[in-house]
């Protein structure tokens, strides 16, 4: 039975940290540090320039935090795992190739013989893989050429989203690679189980919908400061701005009810999005929230909103942020995009501007009668659980030792 597990996240773990661990990787690693199954847990983060730490001003050096130093690595330990950070001195490489830098970056040679090192003296023995990045399909085809087993977990499908040609490519092909070494594909949603299946040619894809932690939503002992400045009634959205906000449809909304007061909460990560978006002044943007403090957001607002593209147009994507609402036991308005069709009990659904505007109206009507999510069957540790059991699973036989070299 294998006894450790390395962690291949998406998102920075850095960014995690100094944001708040609210991404599904970063919730997923959280809850296989939590629940049993494995000894250790090592989290490989995605390489690092020195480029990026100016940009962010951060330094390279953690201190006594390091447990585990090399020339160009070190790990750390975090939140109940071991964390390997590899600084790659490729700066102007970075510069110029952008996030298609990152897929030849995790197979560097330098990185890959630096955490066999970090492994060896770690005494990682009996691994098996996740990973949640298809940029590491590289590096993930070094762990199962050397016997390791490489499960990935997809979660939203990325040739959905904008991107640039040259990006577009090593999507697609990182798909493609891990189709042909992974012993199983997790994703969030049907629909884009269907879409790897029918693509990638896949028999062994099998959905994991997101979840909460439903303690961190319950009634919150404080009204955020920012809030109290802002009547009522309130609606809240707490998420990031893509493509995926339909603005016109918000725009709509916000000018048919205009004694209602709208709040958004979040990163910009799309201008252009956001720049169609009209500040009305029953509009408030807050900036981004850290997760800590975003369940108390969510508590002191009267209903909840999730305005996206139609389901035909998504991402094929299942929302965090409606776990979480219905976990606070707010009323929810959202579109049919992002997962509401699975949370149909907890989300009225809307269609159009004018119907969303009058599930509005009833929101605020219905008040504290919302359903709230039960504390069972939609936490990240029973969706962390349901993985590790393939995770351990009766074809994970033990090996000895795991060189990448």
């Amino acid at each position: 039975m294998r006894k450790h597990l390395i962690a291949i996240p998406f998102h920075d773990w850095r960014k995690c940290r100094r944001e708040g661990f609210r991404t599904r990787d970063a919730h997923l690693i959280e809850a296989f540090s939590r629940v049993e199954g494995f000894e250790k847990i090592l989290v490989v983060n995605r390489p690092v320039t020195h480029l990026e730490l100016a940009l962010r001003r951060e330094r390279r050096d953690p201190g006594r935090k390091a447990i585990l130093r090399g020339s160009k690595w070190h790990v750390l330990r975090d939140r109940g795992c071991y964390v390997f950070e590899y600084f790659d001195p490729g700066s102007v490489r970075q510069a110029l190739e952008g996030k298609v830098w990152f897929f030849g970056a995790y197979g560097s040679q330098a990185l890959i013989e630096g955490l066999s090192e970090a492994m060896d003296r770690l005494g990682f023995d009996e691994p098996v893989a996740i990973s949640m990045n298809v940029r590491s399909a590289h590096l993930a085809g070094r762990f199962h050429d050397r016997g390791v087993p490489v499960m990935f977990d997809a979660w939203d499908n990325w040739l959905r989203f904008p991107l640039g040609r040259g990006e577009r490519v090593r999507v697609a092909e990182g798909y493609l690679r891990f189709a042909a070494i992974a012993e199983m594909w997790f994703t969030n949603s049907e629909k884009n189980k269907q879409e790897f299946t029918r693509r990638f040619g896949l028999d062994r894809c099998v959905v994991v919908p997101n979840g909460v932690d439903p303690y961190r939503f319950q009634a919150s002992p404080y009204e955020p400061a920012s809030l109290k400045a802002i009547s009522r009634p309130r609606a809240f959205f707490g998420g990031k701005i893509t493509h995926l906000f339909d603005a016109d449809l918000f725009n709509e909304v916000t000018r048919r009810l205009s004694d209602t007061q709208f709040v958004i909460a979040g990163q910009v990560l799309d201008k252009q999005s956001w720049k169609r978006i009209k500040v009305r002044s029953n509009v408030h943007y807050l900036g981004d929230i850290h997760y800590d403090q975003y369940p108390a957001y969510v508590v002191a607002s009267d209903f909840c909103i999730a305005p996206y593209v139609p389901y035909e147009n998504d991402s094929g994507g299942d929302g965090i942020k409606l776990y979480e609402y219905a976990a606070a036991g707010k009323p929810t308005v959202s579109t049919t995009g992002n997962g509401a069709r699975g949370l149909s009990e907890f989300v009225s659904i809307a269609h159009s501007p004018e119907g969303f505007a009058e599930a509005i109206v009833k929101a605020i009507k219905l008040g504290s009668l919302a359903a709230r999510l039960p504390e069972s069957g939609f936490s990240w540790d029973e969706r962390g659980r349901a993985m590790v059991r393939h995770l351990r699973g009766p074809s994970m036989e033990p090996m000895s030792k795991v060189a990448l070299r």
